[in-house]
């Protein structure tokens, strides 16, 4: 199958042209750009791709010059916090990443880092903590460049439904008929060695005793230090995974995954 235009690359196109200009044979620009030799083709190929350039120069010129509505600014914004670069939806609308970059800071929107493993700049976001995430919001995480999607939220509503399970199970473990053997049938054991209680709650959740109530406290001590809510969420990417984070370290996203 002869290949289109747009199977051949910007950049051999670019180098058939600068070929073109110093004097090589169409002959060999033709095998550059992989199609059968075919002057009138390579001449049509060339001119369309000139042609195209002439209209994108149009457009951008206008673009340009164009105030943004509030709408097309909206729309950038979700682009971008969809997981878009700015270098591409400047390429789709004809504008300059630096212009991208403008609309993004106006609307406080954290910009990430190039390195995955950089950190977001967020100087130029006002935070308004009072703005409370719910399960399945989606985030943004300026520490480690990800998004996010909120899995629990810790607050005070949270404490006060796991303080109180609907029913409590004893589950006597292995070790306790042999620690009896050698220290008496009275012997009580130890907890998480000879037996653990597990606290079982209405949603399906079933925690051990010891593990919520430290949960608990530690809920209620960052609450109290923070004087708000704080996180797990569940971080996207090759290497999802989930983390703890205070309210102050995540960032609403306007778009939904």
């Amino acid at each position: 199958m002869a290949k289109t235009t747009t199977d051949i690359s910007e950049t051999k196109i670019r180098q058939a042209i600068w070929m073109q200009k110093t004097g090589k044979t169409k002959k060999s620009i033709c095998e550059h750009l992989g199609i059968a030799y075919n002057t009138k083709r390579l001449d049509t190929i060339i001119q369309d791709f000139k042609d195209k350039e002439v209209r994108q120069a149009e457009l951008k010129k206008k673009a340009r010059a164009k105030v943004l509505t509030e709408g097309e600014k909206e729309n950038i914004v979700k682009s971008y916090q969809d997981g878009e670069s700015q270098s591409a939806i400047a390429k789709q609308l004809y504008l300059t990443p630096q212009r991208i970059k403008a609309v993004l800071i106006e609307k406080g929107i954290p910009i990430r880092a190039r390195k995955k493993t950089g950190q977001a700049t967020v100087d130029h976001v006002v935070q308004d903590l009072e703005v409370k995430f719910a399960k399945g919001d989606k985030v943004f995480v300026p520490g480690i460049n990800s998004f996010a999607k909120v899995k629990t939220v810790y607050d005070e509503d949270w404490i006060d439904y796991h303080r109180e399970p609907r029913r409590r199970k004893y589950v006597e473990l292995h070790g306790l008929k042999e620690a009896r053997k050698k220290w008496g049938e009275d012997y009580e054991g130890r907890e998480d060695v000879h037996w653990n209680i597990y606290w079982q709650y209405d949603d399906g959740q079933e925690w051990k005793e010891m593990a919520i109530k430290e949960a608990i406290n530690r809920a209620e001590t960052i609450i109290e230090e923070t004087g708000r809510e704080y996180y797990s969420v569940y971080v996207e990417g090759d290497y999802g995974h989930f983390r703890t984070e205070l309210r102050h370290n995540l960032y609403p996203v306007r778009s939904t995954i």
